[in-house]
């Protein structure tokens, strides 16, 4: 802004010392006064205009703080049916469903056969979502690990798990009703590790104290037993949808894989089914114990089953 006073001061001072005009020192003081005049207007019009705006704002605020109190009044005040049902429903449970027809991989397969067909369901069924199913060329299993794993596009060997069925041949119990001590096991490890029947004792006989040693001898399940339990012939067990109910016992090592998912036998020797280690360890509720040991390099470079 200028200052009329500081400019009269300054060309008064010239005039004198350079002879200037009055006249013209007249007519820029008056320039001078009316750019000041119309300067300050413009200043009180936009402090008029920002005022009213944010009145306006404010009126506005007011309006939508009345309709947030009126819409909240009506809600808590007249709850519908269809509200009330909405309650009752947990986040975790609105979460976890899926429209079973977004579930491609879990759809009917032509290929599949009524083992691999019932398997595919019963996913469907229990909310084992993260299945998928691969059918492999039939000399699979006369093939390497490293080529197993490039069929099945599988992050490494690691993630690649067999299924066996264990029976506890001096168990007490006949069936697989007592889960910390049933007479049959299911376990599920990878194919890198060495199975160890002692480790496994071990573990269950932690889950009972007491028992002497002489209750617990593990070793595998007759075929024809395991088929009877399970459904599933060699090379083909699935640790679910098997025909009766059997505990799972799993090996830490799946448990730390990343990615997190493993494959293993999906209901035929020619089809494998992939899960999320996560999902699979809400679905089953299987023991995870460390039963096993790694396998020398050159083993693996040999193995074939």
């Amino acid at each position: 802004m200028l200052n009329v006073e500081g400019a009269v001061r300054f060309l008064l001072d010239r005039s004198e010392s350079q002879c200037c005009c009055p006249r013209s020192l007249l007519h820029f003081v008056t320039l001078t006064g009316m750019k000041e005049e119309e300067e300050q207007s413009k200043e009180r019009d936009m402090t008029t205009s920002l005022e009213a705006r944010l009145a306006s704002l404010a009126v506005r605020f007011q309006e939508v703080e009345r309709s947030i109190a009126k819409l909240r009044h009506t809600l808590h005040g007249t709850p519908n049916a269809s509200s009330a049902a909405a309650a009752t429903v947990t986040p975790t449970a609105a979460a976890k469903y899926r429209d079973p027809s977004d579930l491609q991989e879990l759809q009917p397969c032509a290929r599949d056969t009524p083992e691999v067909a019932a398997l595919r369901k019963w996913c469907l069924k229990h909310g084992l979502f993260s299945a998928r199913f691969r059918w492999v060329p039939s000399d699979y299993y006369q093939q390497s690990l490293q080529w197993r794993r490039d069929i099945l596009e599988a992050p490494s060997i690691y993630h690649l798990c067999k299924s066996i069925v264990l029976e506890n041949t001096h168990c007490t119990h006949t069936d697989c009703s007592h889960r910390e001590n049933s007479r049959y096991y299911i376990a599920v490890f990878p194919y890198t590790e060495r199975f160890d029947d002692r480790l496994i004792m071990r573990f269950v006989m932690n889950m009972n104290k007491g028992m002497g040693k002489k209750k617990f001898n593990f070793r595998l399940a007759d075929p024809q037993k395991a088929l009877q339990l399970t459904g599933f012939g060699h090379g083909a067990v699935a640790p679910l949808g098997t025909t009766e109910e059997i505990p799972v016992i799993i090996s830490d090592r799946i448990a730390q894989l990343s990615p997190p998912l493993f494959w293993m036998g999906g209901g035929h020797v020619g089809c494998k089914m992939c899960v999320d280690v996560a999902e699979f360890l809400q679905v089953i509720r299987p023991f995870v114990a460390s039963f096993t040991s790694p396998l020398p390099v050159e083993e693996l470079e040999l193995l074939v089953d």
